[in-house]
């Protein structure tokens, strides 16, 4: 077994000089790691293919010998177009018979000094790991841990519900996100892909159905599956109805008890987790 220093350190060193640059102008930018049988010569036919794929978007690539790991860095690309991403270099590696496990992605928005560990953390889980099998995981180094803190958008146009939310929900250890309108909803969630989303039906630029019916068309190329709960201060039957066959876990309408929220939200995200864990 390496030893846990040196681990990935070309890949580090690699991308370093990137993080710095896309912290500095608060520019996010999107990563893969993955087990690969490569050479040079490899790497530089992988760099081409990704940018014939996807023309729009800046591509780094390295690949640490000792260790058989690719790194892939993305020019300020959110964590569901990274996701998406992932599948070209999935589908290239598998076609050459290059690939030699999972594929781990993240997005990067945080500091440097976070950034890098959290490139490390990844680099270290693949390295640790038994897994031969072909699939792409979001990476999280929260999942498993006292730490981890359930993520959750709020899109409501309504300020003071977002005051009141964000305030007592932080207090309770969630991290909340916020959106004014489905368009801002929409990029939010690219960016994020929270655990849960909280939106009203009443939204300017995407109504409250488009928004959630896109959210569903994310997690289509994204494979992900965020919960959805709708609060709102529509209460007819017709719209309950409609929002529980775009596949909404919880409808509760205002005014509400913010205890009553708390425990319908508790309830969703145990229930997700059962569901992830069978």
């Amino acid at each position: 077994m390496a030893q846990k220093e040196n681990v990935g350190s070309r890949i580090i060193q690699t991308f370093n000089h990137f993080i710095q640059n896309y912290q500095a102008n608060s520019v996010s930018c999107g990563v893969i790691i993955c087990r690969a049988d490569l050479n040079q010569g490899w790497v530089d036919k992988l760099k081409n293919h990704l940018e014939q794929e996807e023309q729009e978007v800046k591509v780094q690539v390295s690949y640490d010998r000792a260790e058989g790991m690719a790194g892939i860095i993305l020019d300020g690309c959110s964590l569901g177009f990274t996701h998406y991403y992932s599948l070209h270099v999935k589908e290239y590696l598998e076609n050459h018979d290059k690939l030699r496990g999972p594929i781990l992605v993240n997005s990067f928005t945080k500091s440097r000094e976070q950034s890098e560990q959290m490139l490390f953390s990844m680099i270290w889980e693949l390295v640790e790991s038994k897994a031969t099998q072909h699939d792409i995981r979001i990476y999280s180094s929260q999942s498993g841990t006292e730490d981890w803190k359930p993520s959750i958008l709020l899109v409501d146009s309504d300020d003071s519900i977002h005051q009141l939310l964000k305030s007592y929900f932080q207090r309770k250890g969630y991290i909340i996100h916020t959106a004014v309108d489905g368009k801002e909803g929409i990029e939010k969630y690219e960016q994020i892909l929270p655990d849960l989303v909280i939106t009203e039906i009443n939204l300017s630029a995407l109504n409250g159905y488009q928004f959630i019916n896109q959210i569903r068309n994310i997690d289509t190329y994204t494979k992900g599956s965020s919960e959805i709960m709708v609060l709102t201060n529509k209460q007819l039957e017709h719209d309950i109805k409609r929002t529980f066959e775009y596949g909404v876990s919880e409808y509760i309408t205002k005014p509400f008890s913010l205890i009553e929220l708390e425990a319908r939200i508790k309830k969703v995200l145990e229930n997700k987790a059962e569901a992830v864990s069978e």
